[in-house]
């Protein structure tokens, strides 16, 4: 007769398997082939009945989240940044024929997450700029098409620096810095990768100082850009910094980059992830959510081991929610949410495991 601990074991393991064939055969789980939901109908209803178009290629594009509340906010292509306070049921927009354009990238409309009211959106093809409170709005001086995406010094009450990749230049891959606030722009003498595929990133990370890679390390410049020095030998795939409490975070291939010391150096966190967005915060730096190419994965150790919890979000037709480029993606730790976008499409939303 089998020993009755063994027994408990047999059962637990087959229950187990038998649990990994359910989701494997139904689609749950992170193994669902499509849970998400379409939350932007009822807010492109609203924008026909006001007789109000969409620009090229229609739909949404770009969405950011309010980590203390869950309030989204989503940009409409051609029709600025549009806010929900009830998880995508109602929408209200938020700025008056200050953005426009489109967000081509996931790094194009973020927030910063220590006060996530305050928004920045760097437009393709359309006005960009950036609110400190969410309300009151402050453009940037146009340059052409504008921009793929930015960085923010979110360190400043009033932030000054910004730096910014431009949109299909030639030479490729032109960046720019304001000290002003957008009102005006400094071409560096640096450039990005031509191939949107390959490893860039620009970073301001104080009212003088600077990062950026194109796939030969990170680099690092105290008087905004004029020299530069390589701090670091990874490269990065996230094309921004994220600063919370007071540490700078960047995404790679193999994991989190931690700097402490203002991007002088850089440290690996725990586990290894591959990380194209992120990370997005809970409510503190142990839990977080990060988004790359094998798909969602949240931590509430602080980087030391990671859980999936989604696929990304499948396309359908044209833009695709692929996070090395046109996907965006943003997390709502209050009400356990996490939005997908690509322009031309509507915004999804999925509900997550607690």
């Amino acid at each position: 007769m089998m020993p009755p601990s063994r027994l408990l074991r047999l059962i637990s393991r087959q229950s187990a398997l038998f649990s990994l064939g359910f989701c494997l055969l139904t689609g749950s789980g992170v193994l669902a082939a499509d849970d998400w939901t379409d939350v932007t109908t009822p807010l492109m209803r609203q924008i026909s009945e006001q007789g109000l178009e969409t620009a090229w290629p229609g739909g949404c594009s770009g969405v950011v989240v309010n980590r203390l509340n869950g309030e989204v906010a989503v940009k409409v292509v051609g029709l600025g940044l549009w806010r929900s306070s009830d998880t995508g049921k109602t929408w209200t927009r938020i700025e008056t024929d200050v953005i426009s354009g489109r967000d081509e990238t996931g790094w194009a409309t973020n927030v910063d997450p220590n006060q996530p009211t305050r928004i920045t959106s760097f437009s393709l093809d359309g006005a960009a700029g950036w609110s400190p409170d969410g309300v009151h709005w402050k453009r940037f001086a146009d340059l052409g098409r504008n921009w793929d995406y930015g960085s923010v010094d979110w360190s400043a009450s009033d932030p000054q620096t910004i730096i910014a990749a431009k949109h299909e230049t030639d030479p490729p891959g032109e960046v720019y810095v304001t000290t002003d606030g957008g009102r005006s722009w400094k071409q560096l003498s640096i450039h990005l990768q031509k191939d949107r595929t390959e490893v860039s990133m620009v970073g301001a990370l104080g009212p003088s100082t600077l990062i950026y890679s194109n796939g030969s390390g990170i680099h690092r410049s105290t008087d905004l850009g004029q020299t530069w020095s390589k701090v670091s030998d990874q490269n990065p795939q996230t094309r921004i910094p994220v600063s919370f409490n007071n540490t700078f975070y960047l995404g790679t291939k193999n994991g989190l980059l931690a700097s402490q010391d203002v991007g002088v150096t850089w440290e690996q966190l725990g586990d290894p992830v591959d990380i194209w967005l992120g990370p997005f915060f809970g409510k503190d730096e142990t839990q977080m959510v990060v988004v790359g190419k094998d798909g969602v994965f949240r931590t509430a150790d602080q980087a030391e081991s990671w859980t999936k919890v989604a696929d990304l979000k499948p396309g359908n037709q044209g833009f695709q929610f692929t996070p090395d480029w046109f996907g965006c993606y943003a997390w709502d730790p209050v009400n356990s949410l996490l939005y997908a976008s690509s322009m031309g499409n509507p915004v999804y939303q999925l509900k997550l495991p607690r």
